[in-house]
């Protein structure tokens, strides 16, 4: 009997909050697939855009590999790396920008939120056919403390 009720009380609180697939909302914390990185997705006047939130201890602090000389001393945290994202329906947002940071590199995106809450990010050049995808993991604040820009 026990069991039932916290099987009832779990489905009262799971039915009571909106799930994000029904959303088409982003917005959050979003740890990256290598784990060195979370990414606070919010809506800008750009569109859908995303700032290095937190950074693995002992990761890259400055935007080392960028090609303009005068923003390799720029820190990571609090950079925005992605922008532009246009939410086409429930799932997909697309005609984004990713700045790879530890390449230096500027790609066209995509975003798909997943059926289980991930994030499948596809960056490309050209077509979304010629691209590079991951899977982002949505995380909580309390697990990821807010980074502190690093001073050159």
């Amino acid at each position: 009997m026990r069991y039932l009720s916290i099987f009832t009380l779990t489905l009262l609180c799971l039915a009571t909050q909106p799930a994000r697939a029904e959303t088409g909302d982003l917005t959050g914390l979003w740890l990256t697939e290598n784990q060195r990185s979370v990414i606070a997705l919010e809506n800008c006047t750009e569109g859908l855009c995303g700032h290095v939130h937190w950074i693995i201890e002992g990761g890259m602090q400055f935007d080392q590999h960028n090609e303009d000389p005068e923003k390799t001393h720029r820190p990571l945290c609090g950079l925005k790396i992605l922008w532009g994202f246009k939410q086409q329906d429930a799932i997909n947002w697309i005609d984004g920008k990713i700045y790879k940071a530890d390449e230096g590199d500027l790609y066209n995106a995509t975003l798909q939120l997943l059926p289980k809450g991930n994030m499948l990010v596809r960056g490309y050049i050209g077509m979304p056919l010629f691209g590079k995808s991951q899977i982002w993991t949505p995380v909580k604040a309390a697990d990821y403390p807010r980074c502190k820009p690093a001073k050159p």
